[in-house]
């Protein structure tokens, strides 16, 4: 496990409506959306903690209590969770401001809460303490732009232009991963501070050559509709940052620990959570464990 990201705190904006999964998630939110058996946020959190992220903050807004009790419940080991609950509606830079009083990091990384990215965190923070750049965006090449816009950057590689959602962009291309690292100064600024969407208010009418890319060879994942979050299923390797082959795993470790492999699931998915670990699959089971395990070989 690393701890490249010990020292930055990472906010998740997962305050949406779902309205385009409202007849799928029935009451939901989509940061708990199931995937393999396990809500989004299992692997979201489990990723994380695998780039030795210590502290998250959840922007809350629509059922919020659903997302609170499952953080009780489920505590992680060696990472402190903290929540904050939006009055009304205020978009991704709203969010932001009320998250503002508990970032104790300088810079912070942000992130959707409604898309994936199975990206190198490490190496996008690294990246961006190398620049003086203020705020750096994860892009990542997808096979078609047409429903996310296009991100056009300038002969130094930094952002030119976001171009908005368009049926004729449709092709492959650049695009908003929804990762982003901000410093407290851009964060404070007054184009922040008077912003609705980070997307619209904030990156769409950033100058040209003023925020920074960072190119990633990931596979982008968003759950924000019917069609993408049915898409996810059998894609939890790649949901927990993991690019693997399939495999069979041997596995002999210290207890307290049960798994079912080749069987009907774990037993206890929430112990991997507390103590580290997550499980990879569900048909055959593909266990990735932390440092209580002695040995896990792939065979």
């Amino acid at each position: 496990m690393s701890d490249g990201l010990a020292d930055i705190d990472v906010v998740v904006l997962a305050g949406g409506l779902g309205t385009r999964l409202a007849g799928v998630l029935e009451g939901t939110p989509k940061v708990l959306a199931p995937i393999d058996g396990q809500p989004y946020i299992a692997f979201l959190l489990g990723w994380l903690r695998r780039f030795g992220v210590r502290r998250v903050i959840f922007c809350l807004g629509h059922l919020a209590e659903q997302v609170e009790d499952w953080l009780t419940e489920h505590p992680i080991k060696g990472m402190s969770v903290e929540t904050v609950r939006e009055p009304a509606p205020a978009g991704t830079a709203g969010a932001l401001r009320y998250a503002m009083a508990k970032i104790e990091s300088d810079p912070v990384m942000v992130m959707n809460g409604d898309s994936f990215i199975d990206g190198d965190l490490s190496g996008f923070a690294g990246d961006f303490l190398s620049t003086e750049a203020a705020a750096s965006v994860m892009c990542v090449e997808v096979p078609d732009c047409a429903r996310f816009g296009r991100i056009q950057l300038t002969p130094e590689g930094s952002i030119e232009k976001f171009a908005e959602k368009d049926p004729a962009m449709a092709g492959p291309g650049l695009i908003n991963a929804g990762v982003y690292l901000f410093s407290r100064r851009f964060l404070e600024s007054e184009t922040v501070s008077r912003a609705t969407s980070l997307e619209r208010d904030v990156f769409a009418a950033a100058a040209p050559g003023t925020i920074h890319c960072f190119p990633e060879k990931g596979t982008f994942h968003d759950i924000g509709t019917p069609q993408s979050l049915g898409g996810c299923g059998g894609h939890s390797g790649a949901l927990s940052g993991q690019r693997q082959r399939r495999a069979r795993v041997m596995i002999i470790c210290r207890t307290p620990f049960r798994v079912s492999l080749f069987g009907g699931g774990t037993d206890f998915p929430a112990w991997y959570l507390s103590h580290g670990g997550s499980v990879l699959g569900t048909h055959h089971q593909q266990v990735l464990l932390s440092d209580r395990t002695v040995l896990a070989a792939v065979l």
